[in-house]
């Protein structure tokens, strides 16, 4: 294969990621929606046995907002934005592959908690999970 070819190849498969990662930002889009929502925070650990449905009501628009005021919520702020180190105490550990899934009405999330909007009626789960094979 000449180099020519190798370049091309490469050129076309970057092409294809950066269409499929625009496509995949595109279609996890949602809208904002202004005022007061009600909606469900839900926090579960299997290894800590540990489950909790609280009822909220927030005017912020995104998930991240709102946990940055989260009483119980542990956290750091980095280039990404808002990384969840954990809740009540409960922290994630990498060394043992335990790390904090993200989910939207029961959906895994795409996207960060700084780009989650809030919307009345959703439900944001956060579950302690173990593996990085989910």
């Amino acid at each position: 294969m000449t180099k020519k070819q190798k370049i091309r190849i490469i050129a076309i498969f970057a092409a294809i990621i950066i269409i499929a990662a625009g496509t995949a930002v595109f279609l996890n889009v949602r809208e904002t929606q202004e005022g007061t929502k009600s909606f469900q925070v839900v926090i579960s650990s299997e290894r800590d046995d540990f489950q909790k449905t609280t009822d909220e009501k927030s005017d912020l628009l995104f998930l991240g907002e709102f946990l940055r005021l989260m009483e119980g919520c542990e956290y750091e702020e980095s280039d990404f934005g808002l990384f969840i180190n954990g809740f009540y105490g409960m922290e994630q550990d990498f060394s043992r592959e335990y790390w904090w899934l993200i989910s939207v009405n029961g959906e895994g999330a795409m996207v960060g908690v700084d780009d989650i909007p809030i919307l009345d009626g959703d439900v944001y789960s956060f579950t302690l999970i173990q593996g990085w094979d989910y």
